[in-house]
This record gives structure tokens, sequence and C-alpha cells, in this order.
């Protein structure tokens, strides 16, 4: 009877090798083949409304068909009521608990007007003598994780950018959730959101006035410029030509809002809500070629480092992205 000899180091070591090399090969096809899968999906899509539906009881199946796969907003009623958010977060909890953090403050505009504390910007709210409507943005929860036991991701909006190095989404400032603490009156400007991302905005206290623009009407907005609640039509001639959608989300609802969806949103009341920007299935190839037409490379990599999360975590830690 021959026995068999064991192994050399060099049939061990060529023998892991090929494993990682069939491995990483295997894996390397099925990105490759998902990614023909995702070109073919991701269409910039959307579908003419004319009013916002409000949906309860509404299921994953039910919001991928009837919603984010035709490019239709829909408020969605009964999903936040269970986060401890809605009786925790108040303005007085957010002054006793995180008043000396610094955050930015804008007013009507994208522009960062200056860094305010909790503690200031809830007085200035509460005193509401100012002239000046300045509303708090750029406040992301996973900079305090004891907030991120007050609520809950929705079931609906599954976050490709979650698997991206946190200092990786701060540094290009796609972190999220994000915190917005609103005084009445205050006008976040008339936008779409960034990178062909979609968005869902929740609403913990008061109430906001938001009007929605489908994708084919950009012509007609002025890059933003204009002000919905009160039109220069002599400025901006065109933007009588929209068809625009008017809603008011109430506290305990959520917005869905599709990709490259224009938006211009107004405090009725002081306002705390929640809001994320979103990576997915079904706007990825969207995403990317946003990216890669402001930087090719960064724009080529990103789907490799969310596929390959070890890759983001290494070119990170080198200066690469």
């Amino acid at each position: 009877m021959t026995m068999q000899l064991p192994l050399s180091f060099y049939e061990i070591s060529e023998l892991i090798f090929l494993t990682v090399a069939l491995t990483v090969l295997t894996r390397l096809i099925i990105y490759l083949l998902k990614r023909a899968w995702y070109k073919q999906k991701c269409k910039l899509v959307w579908t003419p409304i004319d009013v916002v539906e409000r949906r309860s009881n509404l299921s994953y199946h039910e919001f991928i068909k009837e919603y984010a796969s035709v490019g239709k907003p829909v408020i969605i009623t009964d999903v936040i009521q269970d986060w401890k958010a809605i009786t925790k977060w108040t303005l007085d909890f957010f002054k006793s608990e995180c008043g000396s953090i610094e955050c930015a403050v804008k007013e009507d505009k994208d522009e960062v007007e200056g860094l305010m504390t909790i503690a200031d910007y809830i007085d200035y709210i509460t005193i509401g003598n100012s002239d000046r409507h300045l509303y708090l943005a750029n406040w992301f929860i996973s900079d305090h994780p004891q907030l991120l036991e007050d609520y809950k991701e929705p079931i609906y909006f599954p976050n490709w950018l979650q698997r991206l190095p946190r200092k990786l989404l701060k540094k290009y400032e796609l972190d999220n959730p994000e915190l917005f603490i609103g005084h009445k009156d205050t006008s976040i400007g008339l936008h779409k959101d960034p990178n062909n991302g979609s968005a869902w905005l929740g609403m913990i206290k008061g109430r906001k006035q938001i009007v929605l623009f489908t994708p084919d009407q950009e012509e007609f907005l002025y890059s933003g410029k204009v002000n919905v609640f009160n039109p220069n039509l002599e400025k901006f001639p065109l933007y009588s030509k929209t068809n625009s959608i008017e809603i008011i989300l109430e506290a305990g609802e959520i917005l869905y809002i599709p990709p490259n969806w224009w938006h211009h949103v107004r405090n009725l009341e002081n306002t705390i809500a929640v809001g994320s920007l979103l990576l997915n299935e079904l706007n990825s190839e969207l995403f990317f070629k946003s990216i890669t037409e402001k930087d090719s490379l960064k724009g080529h990599l990103l789907p490799l480092v969310l596929e390959f999360p070890w890759l983001g975590k290494t070119l990170f830690a080198i200066g690469v992205i």
C-alpha cells in the first residue's frame, strides 16, 4: 500500500493562492454581471402626478412597484410613530443633551451663514425676535451614538452608503441620516438632491410645506434661483410653465422623494425632522455617473469600494480617496 505524503509548504501555498485567486475572480465576475444588470435597470424615470398619495400598511414590495420603480413620491403615514424620537426629541431635549455642539446654520439658501451651538440656536428659536430666518442643517446623527437608539431605518430605504467608512462619508458630505431643526417660516431653497440620489424626510415635530416638480421641468426652474413661495415672474418668466405638486408633511409622516425631483421646503412651524440621501440598486448607476462627471477616478472607484468595503478602507487609509 502506497502512503500519501503530506503536502509540501510550496504545494500548500500554491493551493491557498489558487483558492484566493478563484474567490476573487468569482467575486469580480459576479460584480461585473451585477453592474451590467443595474445599468439596464437604473434609468431616470418619473411619473407625472396631480397629488402625492398618503399610504399606510404599505409593504416593501408595494413601495418598490408602485412608487420607487416608477419615480413617484409618496407619504408614508404609519412608520415612525413607534420611534422614541417622536416623544423624546424636543427643543428642550436637544438643548440639554446636545447644547454645546456647534452646527452650521443657513438662511433661505444652501450657503452656510455660520456656526451656532445647539443651545444658542434653540434660544434663537424660542425667543423669536430676530429678523433673520436661520435653519440648522448638516447635523449628522452618526456623530451622536445616543441618538441612534431613538429612530429606526425605515424598511423601504436600504442605503448602500452605509457600507462606506464613516470618515469617508463625512469627507464627501455623504454621511446620513441628517437632523434638521427649523425656525417657523424658514425656507430651504429650491433644489434637487445631489448625485441623482433619492431621499426620505421624516417629520418629528411640526409641519412642513413642500412643493415638488418632476425632473422634466428643470429648464423652467433657473437652477433653483426661484422662490417658489413668492416667484418673481418678471425675472424668471419660464417658471410660469411649471406644474407643481404641493403637500403639507405632518408630524409622524415620511416623504419619499425620487431622484431628480426638485423641491422647495418651508417650515410652517418650528420643526424637527430627520432625513437621508439614498443610494441603492434603483439609482446606483445614475449615482455613479454623477460622481464620475465630477471626478472620473472616484466615480469608477465608488462601485468597487461599495462591493468590496475592505478596498474602500484601504484606499481611504492611504489617501487615494
